[in-house]
């Protein structure tokens, strides 16, 4: 049975936002590292910086192949994703080099991905190329080690996304957004995973660019608790849950609740990306034909950044 979001998330409390920035089409993989926003615009095939305090964007890299995930290694280098060809790359000190080359074990496309302490980059493979005709299928989670070698960790996910770690560095959450629920593993020796449950799942909620309800949890981040800040899609509005699983925060938008990322001086900003599709066109279809719009905008939280990967 599908719910409103507004009774689905009727017990919590609503935060408030403020615009910083726009002008792209499409972002996505939100990172905050050494007082910069780090995010790329897929489609617009740019990762951009900007300056929290005024909004400002500056071209970082251009990505013929689009950009999507991205992360901060420990030697302080960017990882960055190249979704159409399969590969991250290292952009460090100006310079651009290949990291990873996961073509022959990606089925889709690059979703999102995390790094943690070892350097080791969980990478979401989406399972198809919607973006080029194909239908949704299961995906999968792919390991690319310091070394560049890939490994699959995990398969059967419908269409990953938001991929965390906890505090302790001890469990890795996905989102299948697809399947409308949020999967958590156990991370063993070597980074392998093992134990896969489902820890949450909401009920779906329908719209004109979403009539089957199937546009769920896409971005997300971790604070400071084990709490997990969730960019809900066409249910057009930012999350909180926490490690209980209850829903404690909303923050209300205009548009796809894309992705989000905390971080400023106090690791207690929220930077939340939102994407809209004209009205006369599917999510998809305005991506394809970029008439979608992206806003980034901020909100102030109580609970500092988290994760094993800081």
């Amino acid at each position: 049975m599908s719910s409103t979001p507004d009774q689905l998330f009727a017990g919590a409390k609503e935060l408030p936002h403020k615009h910083l920035a726009g002008g792209m089409y499409f972002g996505e993989g939100p990172q905050y590292h050494n007082g910069l926003l780090y995010l790329s615009d897929m489609t617009g095939r740019r990762i951009y910086t900007v300056d929290p305090s005024s909004g400002e964007k500056q071209l970082l890299i251009k990505v013929e192949n689009q950009p999507n995930g991205m992360g901060f290694a420990p030697d302080g280098s960017l990882i960055y994703s190249s979704m159409f060809d399969g590969k991250l790359h290292r952009f460090k000190d100006g310079k651009i080099e290949l990291y990873a080359d996961m073509s022959h074990a990606m089925t889709g496309y690059c979703g999102d991905m995390v790094i943690d302490h070892a350097g080791r980059v969980y990478m979401d493979d989406v399972g198809a190329r919607v973006l080029h005709g194909e239908k949704p299928k299961a995906g999968r989670l792919l390991i690319v080690e310091t070394d560049g070698t890939v490994k699959i960790a995990a398969e059967d996910l419908v269409f990953p996304n938001a991929i965390m770690i906890n505090g302790s560095g001890q469990s890795l959450i996905v989102a299948e957004t697809f399947a409308r629920q949020l999967s958590k593993f156990d991370i063993g020796d070597g980074g392998k995973l093992h134990n896969r449950r489902v820890i949450w799942t909401p009920p779906p909620v329908t719209s004109a660019h979403d009539p089957n309800g199937i546009f769920s949890i896409d971005g997300g981040c971790i604070d400071g608790e084990d709490g997990m800040w969730l960019s809900m899609l066409s249910y057009e509005r930012f999350i909180r849950l926490d490690a209980q699983g209850n829903i404690t925060h909303q923050i209300k938008v205009d548009g796809h609740a894309t992705a989000c990322t905390l971080g400023g001086e106090d690791g207690k900003t929220l930077y939340l990306v939102t994407n809209k599709a004209p009205s006369d066109e599917t999510f998809f279809d305005g991506m394809v034909n970029k008439r979608t719009k992206c806003t980034v905008s901020t909100a102030r939280v109580d609970i500092a950044r988290g994760g094993a990967f800081l």
